[in-house]
């Protein structure tokens, strides 16, 4: 049997609006291997929450539409399923953790509700099994006096304790897969790390495999096995993560770890990379990177760039390294 939990192949999605087809997603591949956590890490724009949507199959359609590769979960297509057959998956098979649990959850249903209701969709149980898995749940994430919460709306809880209320919920039915989509954005630094600290736990109790979107290198080095890299909707480096932190290769991946802050760094000012993420309406002739690029020649203005593999495992978008993964120039 293939530990290979999701296979994406040549994923792409764009939105068609009145400034014509936009690439929101452009031909990205990756795997999840059972148990093992993929990170996917860019600044804003970068595409990394709609490649999640996209896996979800919740991105909003219309304006924005598959238009290419497979999303293969456990061999199954997900690009070919009906929305019922979708939402089977959702929840049981793939459960998601969005940024801001304010929005995600309901504000006008109990705690308790939303839960028993997300366990009833996917698990044939009775009201009093759903309820009992509920109240374990919140124990199981590290909330006090879970009969209390259970009985609460989400405006009574803190935003530490929504987002574990999120995992719950999201692990209720011990998916195979549970997508992170920076769950740690809105919360302070200490309950940062116990949010993170709970999902690496719970991920090896239950086994199940984690795809954990951040624009936050640390966390990516703390928390993953493996790290897609994006930017303006491509892939531009993909590898282990130990390969990544030793020998980050593309500009870009070197610029945002140059940017990790340092207690041992001398330097006054922390690393920045000039310049923005691109517009989908405006995106560069060549090389995606190139406005942004110290490394950037003729050659990255008017070409773009493939992915190639200069080691095993190690693949990179950028001019400046061989097919052998020599690097042509400095």
């Amino acid at each position: 049997m293939s530990d290979i939990i999701l296979d994406v192949k040549d994923l792409s999605m764009s939105f068609f609006t009145d400034q014509g087809e936009l690439p929101a997603v452009n031909r990205v591949s990756f795997q999840v291997e059972k148990g093992r956590t993929l990170g996917i890490v860019g600044e804003s724009g970068c595409g990394k929450s709609m490649t999640s949507l996209c896996v979800m199959r919740l991105f909003p359609s219309p304006p924005g539409r598959i238009v290419g590769g497979s999303i293969l979960f456990h061999g199954q297509d997900l690009t070919k399923l009906s929305k019922k057959e979708m939402r089977a998956i959702r929840g049981k098979g793939i459960a998601m953790i969005f940024q801001e649990p304010m929005t995600s959850l309901n504000p006008v249903l109990t705690i308790g509700k939303q839960l028993t209701e997300a366990i009833m969709a996917h698990e044939t149980v009775s009201k009093a099994e759903a309820r009992a898995r509920a109240l374990h749940m919140i124990d199981l994430v590290g909330i006090p006096m879970p009969e209390k919460i259970y009985a609460s709306c989400p405006h009574q809880l803190s935003g530490g304790m929504r987002q574990r209320i999120m995992i719950a919920m999201a692990l209720s039915c011990k998916p195979d897969l549970l997508i992170c989509d920076e769950p740690t954005t809105a919360l302070d630094v200490t309950i940062q790390a116990q949010i993170l600290d709970l999902i690496n736990r719970l991920k090896n109790e239950t086994g199940t495999s984690v795809m954990m979107i951040t624009h936050d290198m640390g966390v990516i080095n703390e928390m993953t096995d493996t790290v897609l890299v994006m930017y303006a909707g491509q892939v531009v480096e993909y590898a282990a993560t130990g390969e990544l932190f030793s020998r980050p290769s593309h500009p870009y991946t070197t610029g945002l770890i140059a940017s990790i802050p340092s207690l041992d760094r001398e330097e006054e000012e922390l690393n920045v990379i000039p310049g923005a993420v691109p517009m989908l309406y405006e995106l560069p002739e060549g090389c995606l990177f190139c406005p942004r690029c110290p490394y950037a020649t003729d050659r990255c203005r008017k070409e773009r760039p493939e992915l190639s593999e200069i080691a095993p495992g190690h693949q990179v978008r950028c001019f400046r390294y061989s097919s052998d993964g020599k690097e042509e120039r400095p």
